[in-house]
């Protein structure tokens, strides 16, 4: 039944994004099509995330995929979709006597995005974005997650934006979210949320903007269904190459069963973001860098298990001549929960460096390097693993069509 509505959704987006493009058809676009494919070797200390009896894995992989981006005077339509093959392997004795390999899978993802400016003052657009993964990070925006339980997720978005002026704006947005596990793998999980926002225009480098959020959350099993509103008050500036964004405001989360208090608190961000771009559309910038500190509620919290999580993050990439990039990742995250257990603190630490090199025109290597460490108060929670990737990966664009 869940995954019915996953095709349901797409096939929603799919329809509205047609629709959509239809009111620009008469329009000449142009389109580009760029196939790739990508092939590579991965490796994990500690596949399964335990604290003892850790599990080695090495990781086959293979990605092909295509590319699709068309454009009109007013319309953009992008679309994304690459096969993922996961072949895996360890020397080490397996957990519960199964063997590693039994993960293997078939995933992959899927992204549809579609922005059209209707008039001068509207502008609509849809996006959809499919995933099927083992990779528990995808589950929330601050995952804590370590479960290896193969699962899909969808998330379906139309929005609607209106500008009055060069001054104000405002804008309504509707979120559709589904996770859906394989087998007993993993609690099933939908949200319906609607969001809207005010945008006001200090001058042209300077701007605020209200938002409000309402969402519930509906459980497949045992865990509560919960009602959850947020509202917060953002200021965002804009000097030379970089944007400076901080924002506060207040979330108060309410659960359909007795018996679990409501969760209220302050929720605020400080977002630093510059980039050195180019002004030519899809060239990549020679240089960028990302510090964030948010603090805020996760949303999927299966067996009520919800926490604020305080993240600091930093990410930066430079381009070294015509053919090198290198990037790195710092982050550190503290989940404070707040029931089930009530009395649990987790403090994750991430570090990652990658290098990228174009061998030949369209062919380029990629390799990175990490670890990651997470300790815990809790009994058994407490982990660290080391992770090695190297891929080849070949694109190449058809140009205008």
């Amino acid at each position: 039944m869940k995954r019915r509505k996953v095709y349901q959704c797409v096939a929603a987006a799919v329809t509205l994004t047609a629709a959509l493009a239809a009111t620009d058809a008469s329009t000449q676009g142009r389109a580009i099509i760029t196939p790739y494919i990508g092939a590579g070797v991965e490796y994990d200390s500690n596949f399964y995330r335990a604290e003892d009896n850790k599990t080695a894995v090495t990781a086959l992989n293979i990605s092909p995929g295509i590319q699709a981006i068309f454009k009109t005077a007013k319309t953009k339509l992008t679309f994304d979709g690459r096969l993922e093959r996961y072949d895996y392997s360890s020397n080490d004795d397996q957990p519960n006597g199964r063997d590693v390999s039994d993960d293997s899978y078939t995933g992959g993802r899927v992204s549809l995005n579609l922005t059209s400016q209707i008039t001068d003052r509207l502008a609509v657009g849809v996006k959809d974005s499919l995933l099927v993964t083992r990779d528990p990070g995808y589950v929330d925006a601050y995952s804590n997650d370590v479960s290896r339980g193969k699962y899909t997720t969808n998330v379906f978005s139309p929005d609607i934006y209106y500008d009055f002026g060069n001054k104000f704006g405002v804008g309504a947005r509707y979120q559709h979210t589904l996770i859906d596990y394989s087998g007993n793998a993993g609690e099933d999980y939908s949200e319906n949320r609607g969001v809207i926002d005010a945008f006001y225009n200090l001058n042209r480098s300077t701007s605020v903007y209200l938002e409000y959020q309402i969402w519930q959350g509906n459980y497949d099993g045992t865990t509560s269904d919960y009602m959850s509103h947020e509202v917060t008050l953002n200021a965002s500036k804009q000097i030379n190459y970089f944007t400076f964004t901080a924002g506060a405001g207040y979330y108060l989360r309410d659960f359909d069963e007795s018996g679990y208090s409501s969760i209220d608190g302050i929720t605020w961000k400080i977002l630093i973001d510059g980039k050195d771009h180019s002004d030519d559309e899809g060239t990549k910038p020679r240089s960028f860098v990302q510090l964030g500190l948010i603090h805020d509620l996760n949303n999927y919290g299966t067996g009520n298990s919800y926490y604020t999580a305080t993240r600091l993050q930093l990410k930066g990439g430079y381009m070294i001549g015509p053919k090198l990039a290198v990037s790195g990742l710092a982050m550190y995250q503290n989940s404070d929960y707040q029931l089930n257990p009530s009395d649990r603190t987790d403090n994750l630490y991430v570090l990652s460096a990658q290098v990228g090199y174009e061998i030949i025109n369209n062919l380029i290597v990629n390799m990175e390097g990490g670890y990651r460490n997470r300790n815990s108060d809790a009994a058994g929670q407490s982990y660290d693993d080391t992770f090695i990737m190297a891929k080849l990966e070949y694109a190449y664009s058809f140009g205008h069509i």
